[in-house]
């Protein structure tokens, strides 16, 4: 059985098949609509035949699967099943879609990434094979490609609104007292700002949502090892962030599951990502935290960036990647003109 994967210049080719390629591609995507469907969402078309079946379920079980660090489950992604008869109009300008199709007439099995081609920012995967047992093989090949995607694709996003109108005063902070840029939405205030420790919150009546920042010198390879960085969060966190009543204070919960990832944030400093539970010592209160550490070796030093999400009645998913996002607006490499700014 014929194979074919295709992924890269085959969203072009699709753009020009939909739209005139006499602009740029960059201008191109910039005239395109913006993306429709809720954040997380993914609209998987096929049809309900399919999806009701071990097929939909396969797709289920995988991009339903519990998002890790969170103290009750929720789905990596909310998913929707539209028939392909009803793919049309404005369903097209959906932010993520999976496009399934299982037909005898087809000769090769096939998964094509398509780039933006109705909508800004937009990821599409089509996947089509001549029977269930082909489009299982190629779909388990392939499904952490696709979630990593999508994932990055809504991470991406916030990101890019952030970037548009920051909070101006929290901006000026980091740029100039860290040199570094950051960018928060609205409603987030700073709590706290002393030597090299900021804590920033965003509350509600009935949840709140935060970043925690810190800094210190690089001086050996083993403040990056994951339990001298988990004690020193923790060290941090009993001096500045107190808890409700006396005697208590914000920290991680060491005594359950946490997951930890090498990665180059920015593509260029080494960095680790951890992501668990956080606990008010001798109180109940608690909920999920990401925690990034970047090495800045071009300024010697060690970047702490932790973001946490306090909703004891509401669903967290979404806000812990809210804050994820913020984390990752994160620039310390920046053109020296942005650095003269005021």
């Amino acid at each position: 059985m014929k194979t074919r994967i295709s992924i890269g210049l085959f969203a072009l080719l699709l753009a020009c098949s939909i739209f005139s390629c006499k602009e740029g591609e960059k201008g191109r995507r910039a005239a395109l609509p913006a993306v429709s469907g809720a954040t997380n969402e993914l609209l998987v078309v096929m049809p309900k035949e399919l999806w009701q079946g071990s097929v939909g379920d396969t797709i289920k079980e995988f991009f339903g699967q519990p998002q890790l660090g969170l103290p009750q489950a929720e789905p990596l992604f909310d998913m929707i099943n539209l028939p392909p008869a009803n793919f049309e109009k404005n369903v097209r300008f959906h932010r993520n879609i999976l496009i399934v199709s299982i037909k005898n007439s087809v000769d090769s099995t096939s998964m094509v990434f398509y780039e933006s081609p109705w909508a800004r920012t937009q990821k599409i995967f089509s996947i089509s094979a001549p029977n269930t047992e082909e489009f299982y093989r190629i779909f388990n090949e392939n499904r952490d490609k696709m979630l990593g995607v999508y994932l990055k694709a809504e991470q991406d996003r916030l990101v890019e609104i952030y970037k548009k109108n920051p909070e101006t005063k929290i901006f000026n902070l980091f740029k100039n007292k860290y040199q570094m840029l950051m960018y928060f939405p609205g409603g987030y205030i700073v709590n706290k700002d002393s030597a090299d420790f900021v804590w920033i919150s965003a509350e509600t009546y009935v949840d709140s949502k935060g970043v925690i920042f810190f800094q210190e010198n690089y001086e050996h390879q083993s403040q990056l090892d994951f339990q001298v960085i988990l004690d020193r969060v923790n060290e941090e966190l009993k001096k500045f962030i107190p808890g409700p009543l006396d005697s208590t204070w914000m920290g991680l919960d060491v005594n359950t599951p946490m997951t930890a990832a090498n990665y180059q944030y920015d593509g260029k400093h080494y960095a680790i990502l951890i992501k668990g539970l956080w606990t008010v010592v001798n109180d109940f209160m608690g909920g999920p935290f990401v925690l990034n550490v970047v090495l800045d070796e071009k300024n010697n030093r060690i970047i702490y960036l932790m973001g946490y999400v306090y909703a004891p009645e509401g669903k967290k998913r979404n806000m812990l990647r809210q804050v994820e996002s913020i984390l990752n607006t994160m620039q310390i490499d920046y053109p020296e003109e942005e650095k003269k700014k005021e």
